[in-house]
């Protein structure tokens, strides 16, 4: 696999995390980049899971729902990526940032999980079944 597109994001700063009509997750980066999350997502702080896609709307005995993106968005906005790993077999990602790890787990074997672009056009796709398209 083409390894150039991930090295291209290391060094970026979170921008935007926000929820799209028809796209549950989108991680805007600076440079143009935004990585479309079209499944589960987890975040790990310190090593230890902290908030996922699936918690968005649970109660968990508080006297609100979790707001998940308003969340995930608190603790990654200005974050900078410090690395960016692609499972082979799966196309799950991990963004690493200090403190905290966003996970993109595909969960369907028919399915994009996830999708980058930037302002020139799509850059890399984690199909269904594992595979990922570079398109640069």
């Amino acid at each position: 696999m083409d390894d150039s597109w991930t090295s291209r994001l290391v060094g970026l700063r979170v921008e935007s995390v926000e929820q799209w009509e028809g796209c549950p997750c989108v991680v805007r980066f600076a440079g143009g980049y935004r990585l479309h999350i079209e499944s589960l997502w987890r975040l790990l702080s310190s090593g230890n899971l902290t908030l996922t896609s699936e918690d968005d709307g649970q109660i968990f005995g508080r006297s609100k729902p979790v707001n998940a993106i308003d969340k995930l968005s608190a603790t990654l906005l200005g974050q900078t990526l410090e690395s960016l790993q692609v499972t082979q077999g799966t196309a799950d990602l991990a963004l690493h940032f200090q403190n905290h790890v966003l996970q993109v787990i595909s969960n369907s074997s028919g399915f994009e999980a996830w999708q980058l672009d930037a302002s020139t056009g799509v850059v890399a796709i984690g199909q269904g079944g594992g595979s990922i398209v570079v398109v640069e």
